[in-house]
């Protein structure tokens, strides 16, 4: 027996898109409903803010590369919002989740999933460069998220069942144009941005690491070492400073002799600590150490890695 899916079939055609709707909605509901329960049951490390394990040592690693670094970094400063804005992300996955399987308000679900994959680009997109789960997955998403505003819950869904789809009305014409452009040019955009479509590239590489020098206010006998660049599955690992002072003069420090002062978003940075005779440095750590008197500049020597050359402002102690 064939089926005539021809457009002259619309009636055909229709129960066809519904069924993919539905299943599109269902497999993005599936993604966000694990993402959330993974957190709350699977692994609740996660959310405990005092564990290594928690979902900040993610944001640690994903601020150097992003968009929005200075508002990745003042909510790992801020520890009682970074616990609880992962609660809330992963509430509001699970609700969101839930409710696209279902079909329950789905259109404003499907928002809520749209917003989601936009802020996932923003925070871990530029990753994708090292694992391309991380782009694919939020370009993907939004798109999928796009089409259910624009096409509703279709059948088989609580919203049909009890008449419950109310955003119907906002989606007009111009709105699911509008919707479609910007999905594409939020998909083409990005990846131009983190990675280039012509001229290939990295904007932040997720292989060689490379350290900076910040100062430390209020301490001038102090620097901040920050890993703004490398790969997340590994860490620098820094075999020796050597110094160059203000009279010419080299000094070098081990691993062991470095006068770690501080390290920043500890537990989840896993960074500062003499580990088999060299110094842990992952990517995004920031990590305050002692400068020797007169300090002007210094080469970091790392393992497998070419050796970063930071500066630092002059010291009169």
């Amino acid at each position: 027996m064939s089926h005539d899916l021809s457009p002259e079939n619309p009636d055909t055609l229709d129960g066809v898109k519904d069924i993919a709707l539905r299943a599109s909605a269902i497999s993005m509901g599936f993604v966000f409903l694990m993402g959330g329960w993974r957190r709350f049951y699977n692994v609740p490390a996660k959310h405990d803010i005092t564990s290594p394990g928690h979902l900040a040592n993610k944001l640690v690693e994903a601020a150097p590369g992003s968009p929005v670094e200075g508002a990745i970094h003042w909510v790992l400063y801020n520890p009682f919002i970074a616990e609880w804005s992962v609660y809330l992300m992963s509430t509001v996955e699970v609700l969101v989740g839930l409710a696209l399987i279902f079909g329950l308000l789905t259109r404003l679900a499907a928002t809520g999933s749209a917003l989601i994959n936009v802020a996932l680009m923003l925070i871990f997109g530029w990753m994708g460069f090292e694992c391309l789960d991380e782009w694919t997955m939020a370009a993907l998403g939004f798109a999928i998220s796009v089409s259910v505003i624009m096409f509703g819950p279709g059948s088989f869904s609580l919203d049909q069942r009890f008449g419950l789809d109310i955003f119907a009305r906002y989606i007009t014409r111009p709105v699911a144009i509008s919707l479609t452009a910007f999905s594409i040019l939020m998909t083409g955009g990005f990846y131009s941005y983190y990675f280039g479509i012509f001229d290939f590239h990295k904007l932040t590489s997720t292989g060689a690491y490379n350290i900076v020098a910040n100062e430390v206010p209020g301490h001038p006998d102090q620097t901040t070492l920050y890993v703004n660049a490398g790969g997340s599955s590994t860490a620098a690992y820094v075999k020796s400073i050597t110094f160059t002072l203000q009279n010419g003069a080299k000094f070098t420090q081990k691993a062991a002799e470095i006068n770690v002062i501080h390290s920043h978003f500890a537990p989840w940075s896993h960074s500062g600590k003499v580990v088999d005779g060299v110094l842990k440095l992952r990517l995004g750590s920031q990590t305050d150490i002692q400068l020797p008197t007169g300090a002007q500049s210094a080469v970091i020597d790392l393992i497998d890695n070419k050796d970063p050359v930071v500066h630092f402002a002059p010291t009169t102690n």
